[in-house]
């Protein structure tokens, strides 16, 4: 299943920032739109895997949630 997100690119400093303003901590750099928007992908990867990883983490716990 594919979601749709919103794609916010700016330059900085000479390059093309590309960031998602859903998720947060999800940003890259690259010389063009298009290297920037690869990098993005795999930045999206990891942001998602790093939440899946602290989900399981705190499901895991023995921790309350009140």
């Amino acid at each position: 299943m594919e979601n749709k997100v919103h794609i916010i690119y700016e330059k900085v400093d000479g390059l093309i920032q590309a960031s998602v303003g859903e998720l947060p901590g999800a940003i890259s750099l690259g010389a063009s739109v298009e290297e920037a928007r690869r990098n993005l992908d795999e930045a999206i990867e990891m942001v998602l895997e790093g939440n899946r990883l602290l989900a399981e983490e705190v499901a895991g716990s023995s921790a309350s949630i009140i």
